[in-house]
Protein backbone atom coordinates (compact mmCIF):
# COMPACT_ATOMS: atom_id res chain seq x y z
CA UNK A 1 0.00 0.00 0.00
CA UNK A 2 1.22 3.42 -0.56
CA UNK A 3 -0.24 7.12 -0.30
CA UNK A 4 1.08 10.10 -1.59
CA UNK A 5 1.95 12.76 1.50
CA UNK A 6 4.13 15.49 2.54
CA UNK A 7 7.08 15.57 4.78
CA UNK A 8 5.93 18.83 6.69
CA UNK A 9 6.33 22.11 6.99
CA UNK A 10 9.89 21.93 6.74
CA UNK A 11 10.30 20.55 3.67
CA UNK A 12 7.15 22.19 2.00
CA UNK A 13 4.67 20.75 0.32
CA UNK A 14 7.06 19.27 -3.19
CA UNK A 15 7.72 18.56 -5.54
CA UNK A 16 10.21 16.98 -3.87
CA UNK A 17 13.86 15.92 -5.08
CA UNK A 18 16.18 12.92 -4.35
CA UNK A 19 18.10 15.09 -1.75
CA UNK A 20 14.80 16.13 -0.28
CA UNK A 21 14.08 12.07 -0.17
CA UNK A 22 17.17 11.57 1.93
CA UNK A 23 16.75 14.31 4.03
CA UNK A 24 13.58 13.15 5.50
CA UNK A 25 12.17 11.02 8.21
CA UNK A 26 15.15 8.00 8.65
CA UNK A 27 16.91 9.20 5.95
CA UNK A 28 13.61 8.15 3.14
CA UNK A 29 13.72 4.95 4.14
CA UNK A 30 10.27 3.55 3.26
CA UNK A 31 9.37 6.29 0.50
CA UNK A 32 9.52 6.03 -3.12
CA UNK A 33 9.99 9.47 -5.17
CA UNK A 34 7.57 9.60 -7.88
CA UNK A 35 7.32 12.70 -10.42
CA UNK A 36 7.76 14.78 -7.95
CA UNK A 37 5.54 13.10 -4.61
CA UNK A 38 6.76 10.99 -1.88
CA UNK A 39 5.23 7.63 -1.95
CA UNK A 40 5.10 6.03 1.16
CA UNK A 41 5.67 2.10 0.99
CA UNK A 42 2.69 1.04 3.31
CA UNK A 43 4.07 -2.13 6.06
CA UNK A 44 3.07 -4.86 3.73
CA UNK A 45 1.49 -7.75 5.11
CA UNK A 46 3.23 -10.83 6.61
CA UNK A 47 2.11 -12.56 3.55
CA UNK A 48 3.55 -9.87 0.79
CA UNK A 49 6.82 -10.33 3.11
CA UNK A 50 6.72 -14.05 2.78
CA UNK A 51 6.22 -14.31 -0.94
CA UNK A 52 9.20 -11.33 -1.55
CA UNK A 53 11.83 -13.62 0.42
CA UNK A 54 10.52 -16.48 -1.56
CA UNK A 55 11.36 -15.27 -4.12
CA UNK A 56 14.40 -13.77 -3.23
CA UNK A 57 15.83 -17.13 -2.00
CA UNK A 58 14.08 -18.84 -4.93
CA UNK A 59 16.18 -16.28 -7.46
CA UNK A 60 19.80 -16.81 -5.08
CA UNK A 61 19.05 -20.90 -5.27
CA UNK A 62 18.83 -20.60 -9.14
CA UNK A 63 21.25 -18.22 -9.31
CA UNK A 64 23.78 -20.15 -7.68
CA UNK A 65 22.62 -23.27 -9.77
CA UNK A 66 23.38 -21.43 -12.57
CA UNK A 67 27.04 -19.81 -11.43
CA UNK A 68 25.89 -16.45 -12.55
CA UNK A 69 27.20 -13.52 -11.52
CA UNK A 70 24.67 -11.43 -10.19
CA UNK A 71 23.39 -9.48 -6.91
CA UNK A 72 19.57 -10.31 -5.39
CA UNK A 73 17.98 -8.39 -2.94
CA UNK A 74 14.77 -5.99 -2.26
CA UNK A 75 13.70 -3.41 -0.14
CA UNK A 76 15.43 -0.08 0.30
CA UNK A 77 18.13 -0.40 -2.22
CA UNK A 78 17.43 2.98 -4.64
CA UNK A 79 17.11 3.11 -8.18
CA UNK A 80 17.11 6.29 -10.37
CA UNK A 81 14.03 6.48 -13.27
CA UNK A 82 13.01 10.18 -14.96
CA UNK A 83 10.44 9.71 -12.62
CA UNK A 84 12.10 9.39 -9.44
CA UNK A 85 13.54 6.53 -6.64
CA UNK A 86 12.31 3.14 -7.10
CA UNK A 87 12.85 0.51 -4.32
CA UNK A 88 11.68 -2.98 -6.04
CA UNK A 89 10.35 -5.58 -3.61
CA UNK A 90 13.39 -8.16 -5.20
CA UNK A 91 15.63 -7.57 -7.93
CA UNK A 92 18.33 -9.16 -10.34
CA UNK A 93 21.17 -7.07 -10.64
CA UNK A 94 24.54 -7.36 -12.36
CA UNK A 95 27.19 -8.29 -9.19
CA UNK A 96 29.96 -5.95 -11.41
CA UNK A 97 27.56 -3.12 -10.93
CA UNK A 98 26.87 -3.61 -7.18
CA UNK A 99 30.52 -4.30 -6.63
CA UNK A 100 31.33 -0.73 -8.43
CA UNK A 101 28.53 0.86 -6.81
CA UNK A 102 29.93 -0.01 -3.28
CA UNK A 103 33.54 0.65 -4.26
CA UNK A 104 32.58 4.52 -5.46
CA UNK A 105 30.15 5.05 -2.23
CA UNK A 106 26.95 5.27 -4.41
CA UNK A 107 23.73 6.03 -2.82
CA UNK A 108 21.76 5.21 -6.04
CA UNK A 109 21.69 2.57 -8.83
CA UNK A 110 21.04 2.62 -12.53
CA UNK A 111 18.36 0.81 -12.92
CA UNK A 112 20.12 -0.25 -16.63
CA UNK A 113 22.20 -3.33 -15.02
CA UNK A 114 19.16 -5.09 -13.46
CA UNK A 115 18.33 -7.81 -15.21
CA UNK A 116 14.68 -8.57 -13.82
CA UNK A 117 12.68 -7.02 -11.20
CA UNK A 118 9.63 -8.31 -9.11
CA UNK A 119 6.66 -6.66 -7.44
CA UNK A 120 4.90 -8.17 -5.09
CA UNK A 121 1.22 -7.07 -5.37
CA UNK A 122 -1.13 -5.67 -2.45
CA UNK A 123 -4.45 -6.12 -4.31
CA UNK A 124 -6.84 -2.49 -3.60
CA UNK A 125 -3.67 -0.76 -2.08
CA UNK A 126 -2.73 2.68 -3.41
CA UNK A 127 0.74 0.78 -4.79
CA UNK A 128 -1.00 -1.95 -6.68
CA UNK A 129 -1.70 1.00 -10.10
CA UNK A 130 1.89 1.54 -9.92
CA UNK A 131 2.93 -2.03 -9.51
CA UNK A 132 0.61 -3.07 -12.58
CA UNK A 133 0.90 0.03 -15.15
CA UNK A 134 3.43 2.95 -14.08
CA UNK A 135 6.40 0.62 -12.69
CA UNK A 136 5.54 -1.71 -15.70
CA UNK A 137 5.84 1.51 -18.22
CA UNK A 138 8.83 2.71 -16.24
CA UNK A 139 10.70 -0.70 -15.61
CA UNK A 140 10.03 -1.21 -19.70
CA UNK A 141 11.50 2.58 -20.71
CA UNK A 142 14.65 1.67 -18.94
CA UNK A 143 15.55 -1.14 -20.42
CA UNK A 144 14.36 -4.12 -17.93
CA UNK A 145 14.90 -7.44 -19.64
CA UNK A 146 12.10 -9.06 -17.04
CA UNK A 147 9.75 -8.21 -15.18
CA UNK A 148 7.28 -10.42 -13.19
CA UNK A 149 4.13 -9.40 -11.24
CA UNK A 150 3.24 -11.68 -7.99
CA UNK A 151 -0.05 -11.89 -6.76
CA UNK A 152 -0.61 -13.58 -3.14
CA UNK A 153 -4.17 -12.75 -3.10
CA UNK A 154 -7.23 -14.28 -3.88
CA UNK A 155 -4.46 -16.89 -5.16
CA UNK A 156 -0.36 -16.92 -5.94
CA UNK A 157 -0.18 -15.83 -9.17
CA UNK A 158 3.24 -14.76 -11.21
CA UNK A 159 2.76 -12.74 -14.65
CA UNK A 160 6.22 -13.03 -16.71
CA UNK A 161 6.86 -10.44 -18.67
CA UNK A 162 10.01 -10.06 -21.07
CA UNK A 163 10.66 -7.18 -22.86
CA UNK A 164 10.26 -7.57 -26.40
CA UNK A 165 10.83 -3.95 -28.77
CA UNK A 166 10.87 -1.80 -25.86
CA UNK A 167 7.81 -2.72 -24.33
CA UNK A 168 6.83 -6.15 -22.38
CA UNK A 169 4.36 -7.91 -24.25
CA UNK A 170 1.93 -10.41 -23.05
CA UNK A 171 3.21 -12.18 -20.38
CA UNK A 172 3.46 -15.95 -18.90
CA UNK A 173 0.51 -16.12 -16.49
CA UNK A 174 0.77 -19.08 -14.14
CA UNK A 175 -1.54 -19.17 -11.18
CA UNK A 176 -1.18 -22.00 -7.61
CA UNK A 177 0.24 -25.69 -8.92
CA UNK A 178 1.05 -24.88 -12.19
CA UNK A 179 5.11 -24.53 -13.11
CA UNK A 180 6.14 -21.52 -14.66
CA UNK A 181 10.05 -22.35 -16.45
CA UNK A 182 11.84 -19.57 -17.68
CA UNK A 183 15.64 -19.83 -19.30
CA UNK A 184 16.37 -16.04 -18.77
CA UNK A 185 18.31 -13.92 -17.18
CA UNK A 186 19.27 -18.19 -16.43
CA UNK A 187 16.95 -20.80 -15.84
CA UNK A 188 14.13 -20.12 -12.98
CA UNK A 189 11.28 -22.90 -12.26
CA UNK A 190 8.90 -22.08 -9.76
CA UNK A 191 5.46 -23.15 -8.81
CA UNK A 192 3.62 -20.06 -7.35
CA UNK A 193 1.89 -22.20 -4.18
CA UNK A 194 5.20 -23.09 -3.44
CA UNK A 195 6.47 -19.22 -3.01
CA UNK A 196 5.02 -18.95 0.72
CA UNK A 197 7.22 -22.40 1.69
CA UNK A 198 10.24 -20.79 -0.12
CA UNK A 199 9.59 -17.96 2.47
CA UNK A 200 9.91 -19.36 5.47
Amino acid sequence: MSAALDFGAAFGHGPYTPDDLHKGPDEGKGFELWNGWLIEKMSPSLRHNRVARGLRNLFIEAARNAEADVFIDGGEYEFTFPSGIRKPDVFILDAMAEREGVAEGDTFIDPADLLLVAEVVSRRSGSELHDRKAKRDEYAAAGIPHYWIVDFSPVLRIEALDLEQGRYGKGRVVTGGELLVVERPFEISIKPDSLLELGR
